[in-house]
Parts: C-alpha cells; sequence; structure tokens
C-alpha cells in the first residue's frame, strides 16, 4: 500500500477531523435539544451534519494551521 506524503497527510487528516467532530458534536447537541425522535437520524444528517461539514473543513483549513502557528510562537523549544 501506497503512504501519504506529508501534504496529502495534512489534508485527509484535517478532512478527517472535521469529519469526526462536526458527526459527533451535532449529534450529541441536537440530541440534547431536541431529543430523539422519529427522523432524528435524517434530520440530523442533512440540517445538521452536512451544514456543520461546509464550515467546520474550511476552518480546519485556515483556523487551525494560524492556531497552530500561534500556539508555536509562545511555545518554548527545546
Amino acid at each position: 500500500m501506497k503512504k501519504l506524503s506529508k501534504i496529502q497527510s495534512i489534508i485527509v487528516f484535517t478532512i478527517v477531523v472535521s469529519i469526526a467532530m462536526s458527526a459527533i458534536m451535532s449529534f450529541g447537541l441536537l440530541l440534547v435539544r431536541v431529543g430523539w425522535h422519529q427522523g432524528f437520524l435524517s434530520t440530523w444528517f442533512f440540517k445538521y451534519f452536512l451544514v456543520d461539514l461546509w464550515l467546520s473543513i474550511p476552518t480546519g483549513f485556515i483556523v487551525v494551521p494560524l492556531l497552530k502557528k500561534l500556539v508555536d510562537k509562545i511555545t518554548v523549544t527545546e
């Protein structure tokens, strides 16, 4: 199996983390706020999860690297 390059791994990692975080957080928040009901999974997937992805993936590629640079600036190197 061919391994990913550094750039490819950053892209895949960002997308996978965005999907996981969006799925878990939107599911949990909807469940707490609305509760389980008939059609819950359909409501969650189409009205929350997919919308969250449009926010989380760009955030993963734009905000996360900026925050990483900020944290790196205030981190002691050994």
